[in-house]
């Protein structure tokens, strides 16, 4: 028969045994649950594809809990919204769903703050009110300092300054700068998007934009006023 010190040892091996198999289903259960290839969308075609899993993804965060990447991926599956033309037209049905995927990318950042392609984004979800809009600013600077060197990031950051207000910021000018850089540095074929984001930039932004091209690439700046290719 075992001693009291023998079953008290027996007893907390038994319940470190149990605590470390439940940790580990609850580490894979989630893992299981949640799509593989879910990250942020970069086209209308992946971004619909995204939505696809939105069910599991979801699933997969709730179980994780505390994960943030199983919720920045479950976000991601929002991802449609980034191509909403007029988010003024959104019906109320729309803007519900609209919150939900806000409020998941949110929960998603809180636990996992350093995650720069959720920062972009969030920055990226449309704008219904001047209060969201004027927070660009801050989560495009977000994603700049969580994720300073991130080649697939970049022109997705250039677009979205562009179209906003935040461009007026010194420091959110500094960081475009980088990123035009580094795009143009991989190749002229590169140019024409460099173009097509100045064509969709806001007015008032254009003078600053052509600026900053010009530093980067002074031969690309002046094919800016040349005629769009047919």
């Amino acid at each position: 028969m075992l001693s009291t010190p023998a079953r008290r040892a027996r007893s907390a091996f038994l319940a470190l045994g149990t605590a470390l198999g439940l940790s580990g289903v609850w580490l894979a259960v989630p893992d299981l649950l949640s799509p593989k290839s879910i990250g942020l969308p970069f086209d209308p075609d992946t971004a619909e594809s995204a939505a696809t899993h939105r069910t599991g993804a979801l699933m997969a965060a709730e179980l994780g809990l505390v994960r943030g990447d199983l919720w920045a991926k479950a976000a991601f599956t929002g991802a449609p919204f980034l191509w909403t033309a007029r988010p003024a037209n959104l019906d109320p049905a729309e803007l519900k769903q609209l919150a939900r995927v806000r409020n998941t990318t949110e929960t998603a950042l809180a636990l996992a703050p350093i995650n720069g392609a959720a920062w972009l984004f969030l920055a990226k979800l449309p704008a219904v009110s001047p209060e969201a809009e004027n927070r660009v600013g801050n989560l495009l600077e977000m994603s700049y300092f969580t994720a300073p060197s991130a080649p697939e990031l970049a022109l997705s950051r250039i677009q979205r300054a562009v179209t906003s207000s935040a461009l007026a910021n010194k420091d959110l000018q500094t960081f475009v700068s980088g990123d035009l850089r580094e795009i143009l540095g991989r190749g002229p074929q590169f140019q024409q998007a460099i173009i097509a984001a100045y064509r969709d930039a806001l007015p008032q932004n254009q003078a600053v934009f052509e600026s900053l091209i010009a530093d980067a690439d002074p031969a690309v700046a002046q094919m800016l006023h040349s005629n769009p290719p047919k």
